[in-house]
């Protein structure tokens, strides 16, 4: 039985031995670039198929090896189109995949088959479960690395969020940073809505806001003392109710006018509404009148001693010397 020759040369060689042929050695094309051999030789197709491979992984063409066997031809990968080919999944992979770095990435090539199933090396996905925490931390306002929890499997990051035992942490922590914010607010003025998606909603609460508006008219007004059933809702936010506006307006005269004391006022009887806000009722209005009547007449003026006159807005104080 006799072998039954496969490969072009070895059919040359087969042809000279039988005299079909007078020389086994194949023209050369000296005008073609690249390997310069006859095209659609054996050696010329393992060329094309070394290059056709080492484009498609993205390696040189020395990379790739390829012997021609019967019925067909073997490809396989070289140590440096190994190399090359590991580094390019490696760089596509970690191109892809969040969080992860080529160093990361196992490439799990088979050079013989020209495959490979990268993925992230087992002993590395502890740190890109860290390098997850720390990045996404580091974006987000109120949440710390300590507060997310991440899991890392073949393919990268599967899992990325607040952990539920650290919601409550976060959202306290979201109430203080807001509160610190505004020299008016509490932490308790505010709701906060955390998930493992993160922070879902942050803000003011309704009874949270009339607080911190009555701190805010503490600060702004001569009050003391506002609570929410002061404030009332505007257009624009919150403004004092009327009984409030009055004691405001009390406490604003006392000071102004220096005749009263601290609380004296009475804002129900002592003070009248005006077209243009609030004013004294008549009997303050006697004495700050009067007041003023014995430094300028440089006397002892009573109260009694003074006629008031309604005008726009007011009174008009008549000294009646000897009372009414």
């Amino acid at each position: 039985m006799t072998d039954d020759p496969t490969t072009d040369r070895a059919q040359r060689q087969q042809a000279v031995a039988s005299g079909e042929r007078a020389t086994g050695i194949e023209a050369v094309d000296r005008r073609s670039p690249g390997a310069g051999l006859t095209r659609g030789t054996s050696r010329s197709r393992q060329l094309d198929t070394q290059q056709e491979i080492a484009s498609e992984i993205g390696v040189e063409r020395e990379g790739v090896a390829t012997t021609a066997q019967r019925g067909g031809m073997n490809a396989f990968l070289r140590s440096t189109g190994t190399q090359q080919f590991a580094a390019n999944l490696r760089s596509d992979f970690a191109g892809a995949a969040d969080f992860v770095t080529e160093q990361d990435v196992a490439p799990n090539v088979d050079p013989q088959a020209i495959s490979a199933d990268p993925v992230v090396a087992p002993g590395r996905r502890d740190d890109v479960a860290e390098r997850a925490r720390e990045q996404t931390a580091a974006s987000a306002q109120y949440i710390t690395e300590q507060d997310l929890a991440a899991e890392v499997g073949p393919r990268g990051v599967s899992e990325l969020g607040v952990a539920e035992s650290r919601r409550d942490d976060v959202a306290a922590r979201t109430r203080q940073g807001l509160a610190s914010e505004d020299p008016f607010a509490q932490p308790s003025d505010f709701s906060a809505d955390v998930s493992a998606r993160g922070i879902e909603s942050a803000g003011l609460t309704d009874q949270g806001a009339r607080r911190r508006a009555g701190r805010q008219f503490e600060a702004e007004t001569p009050l003391r003392d506002v609570d929410t059933d002061d404030v009332t809702a505007t257009e624009g936010g919150f403004g004092l109710d009327t009984e409030a506006q009055r004691r405001a307006a009390a406490r604003e005269f006392e000071s102004d006018i220096g005749l009263f004391g601290t609380g004296e006022l009475d804002p129900a009887s002592d003070i009248r509404d005006t077209e243009s806000g609030f004013g004294l009722a008549e009997d303050p209005a006697r004495e700050v009148a009067a007041a003023e009547l014995s430094e300028q007449v440089d006397a002892d003026v009573s109260p009694g001693d003074i006629e008031l006159n309604p005008t726009d807005g007011g009174f008009e104080a008549v000294f009646e010397r000897g009372g009414r």
